[in-house]
């Protein structure tokens, strides 16, 4: 098979890789320019649900404890489907989050880690269940001042997703969208092979070394880990950019999630829940919704979740 095209653009805090091989319907030059516009849209998504600027995300934000901020159809679905696997996890996936790791953020570059009170009195503001969304009114409000709200763990696969939809309307086939481990591939019925994937090693400083490989055909698979941003001086690594809900310091943490599924959105939001967990509690939720997780503990062990078991001995 000939080599790829593939163009990299910066985003989101890291970088998207369009790939796609040869095909009759466009040239290569075609298809960079087919990439380009793609990756427009994943530009316009960040710009729009960013927490870092000024931002459709973050008139919601200004408003906390004021009044209701207006929004449209696309911020309505975005929290409607955040709203439905906060249920899902048991609260576990919460957009309040934000709350917390703004000022997480914050402590690190200023050198100054949060104390346990600290993140106590932040936590007490992550709570999605105060947040109103009125879909008739199409407001939502947040009701504590110092209350937030952050599309982390579900914007950048919902990202992919849409660059993807773009690359599938216009009728590219056999191709990647990556989103700095947020992946969606496409494969026509005759492709000769399936995409091969690799899982980072969570333990190893070049992010280039794989702990296990994947092949998919069709679909998304999405690796999270502590090592995206942690505070290095913790030597427990709990304390990371997700906010976990365990305190049992014997119970194994999840260093890595990599989930397996239909669409990135999916697999984005399933990963950061897995991660939010300690492994035995990752794995029962992960069977319980019937998800194609791989996760590794603190350890260095491998634990996968019943569906991925089936599908490992097909």
């Amino acid at each position: 098979m000939s080599a790829p095209c593939e163009l990299t653009f910066s985003a989101m805090g890291g970088q998207f890789i369009y790939k796609a091989y040869p095909q009759s319907l466009y040239r290569i030059e075609e298809l960079k320019e087919l990439f380009q516009k793609a990756h427009q849209e994943v530009i316009r998504i960040e710009s729009k649900f960013t927490e870092f600027k000024p931002s459709d995300l973050n008139k919601i934000n200004d408003l906390a404890g004021i009044a209701p901020c207006p929004i449209d159809e696309e911020m309505l679905f975005l929290l409607s489907k955040s709203s439905e696997f906060f249920k899902k996890s048991h609260g576990v996936f919460d957009l309040t989050y934000a709350s917390f790791s703004k000022r997480w953020r914050e402590s690190l570059t200023n050198g100054q880690p949060l104390t346990s009170v600290d993140k106590e009195l932040l936590r007490s503001n992550v709570d999605f269940n105060q947040v109103q969304i009125d879909q008739k009114a199409m407001t939502v409000f947040l009701p504590f001042p110092k209350m937030r709200i952050g599309l982390g763990g579900i914007g950048k696969g919902y990202a992919v997703d849409r660059a993807f939809e773009f690359l599938r309307e216009k009728g590219v086939i056999n191709f990647s969208v990556n989103g700095s481990g947020d992946m969606r591939v496409h494969s026509e019925v005759d492709a000769p092979r399936p995409w091969k994937v690799g899982i980072r090693n969570p333990f190893a400083k070049d992010p280039n070394q794989a702990a296990g490989l994947v092949q998919l055909q069709n679909g998304s698979v999405s690796t999270s880990g502590s090592y995206i941003l942690k505070n290095k001086s913790d030597p427990s690594d709990r304390d990371h950019h997700i906010v976990t809900s365990y305190n049992d310091q014997e119970s194994s943490p999840v260093v890595s999630s990599t989930i397996i599924g239909d669409t990135c959105l999916e697999t984005d939001v399933w990963g950061t829940i897995a991660m939010a967990l300690d492994t035995r509690d990752a794995l029962a939720l992960l069977n319980r919704e019937e998800i194609y997780g791989i996760l590794i503990d603190k350890a260095g062990k491998s634990h996968l979740s019943e569906k991925a078991l089936k599908g490992f001995k097909k």
